[in-house]
């Protein structure tokens, strides 16, 4: 596995709490009351959490959504998070908003992107961008971002909650069917991003779903084959610890992924370590060592034409 692109992103998540850290020095913007985080795949599950971390003050929508709807940003700061800036949703939602928003801010890690060209102004990501890889840094700094643009800074420990994640990462269960990923409020943009590191690093079958939303809706498809992870962070009722037991006494593969953390912002960061520790860890039992998604090049292929 020396040198395989599963290892670098081992290495990466590693790497995090420092870097996020020191990132979180920096004097970000504070989103007016209307703004919008507008993003695709990870950076849509980023700027969801920008509405939950604003306490609803902010929206969240895909770029496509908002191309299709340019006048929804009227008088409105738009925040376009894309860690590539190539996006072709992203930069023509930029494009399409122009003049009609407020003002425009692309959260990036490429300055020299079509997207930041189009930007009003550049929030720019420490890092440097490659292409097809799975994102662990590159989300959880984009996630930073938003974090603190929407509800700004507050006080946290990342190295103390990376530890917290390594003790729990073993805490995930993958099915042999689909296995879902459930929060609520800031718990639900990690299940999003949980089933997209399923799909991408794994190849398996992924659902993420509200917590309350799933005993309404996917409960019913549910195989003895599948397993089923809640997020116990920003759980205020129980409904967790609940779902899990029932679901447990019932034949059924369910875990909880204990709540660590004194603030919302550590709470949310421990989630998204420990889904980032057990995909990879996943990845390494299945003899792995590169993301599943880079062998589907029939799929790949198709996905780069409907993305760039």
């Amino acid at each position: 596995m020396a040198g395989s692109q599963l290892k670098r992103l081992a290495d990466e998540a590693e790497s995090q709490p420092s870097i996020l850290e020191r990132f979180a020095q920096s004097k970000f913007p504070r989103a007016p009351e209307g703004s919008i985080f507008v993003g695709a795949g990870d950076s849509y599950a980023a700027s969801l959490a920008g509405f939950y971390a604003s306490n609803g003050r902010c929206l969240a929508l895909d770029p496509y959504s908002l191309a299709s709807a340019p006048g929804i940003a009227r008088g409105r700061e738009v925040f376009v998070i894309s860690v590539s800036g190539r996006t072709a949703s992203n930069v023509t939602a930029a494009k399409k908003v122009k003049g009609v928003a407020k003002r425009t801010i692309a959260i990036t890690a490429n300055r020299g992107s079509e997207l930041a060209d189009v930007a009003d102004e550049v929030i720019a990501l420490p890092m440097a961008y490659l292409p097809r890889t799975a994102g662990m840094l590159s989300f959880s700094l984009s996630l930073l971002a938003v974090f603190e643009i929407a509800s700004g800074p507050g006080r946290h420990d990342l190295r103390r909650m990376f530890d917290w994640a390594r003790k729990d990462g073993g805490k995930v269960s993958w099915g042999r069917g689909t296995t879902y990923f459930l929060g609520n409020s800031l718990g639900f943009p990690v299940a999003v991003y949980a089933a997209a590191k399923t799909y991408e690093l794994l190849g398996g079958k992924a659902h993420a779903e509200l917590l309350e939303e799933f005993s309404h809706m996917e409960l019913f498809s549910l195989t003895k084959s599948d397993a089923v992870n809640v997020f116990e962070c920003f759980d205020p009722s129980g409904a967790s610890t609940r779902l899990s037991k029932a679901l447990a006494e019932n034949g059924y593969e369910a875990r909880v992924i204990p709540a660590r953390g004194s603030s919302d912002f550590e709470r949310l960061f421990h989630a998204v370590f420990v889904t980032q520790l057990s995909a990879v860890g996943r990845a390494r039992e299945a003899g792995l060592s590169e993301p599943k998604f880079l062998s589907a090049r029939r799929r790949l292929r198709m996905s780069d034409y409907m993305i760039y």
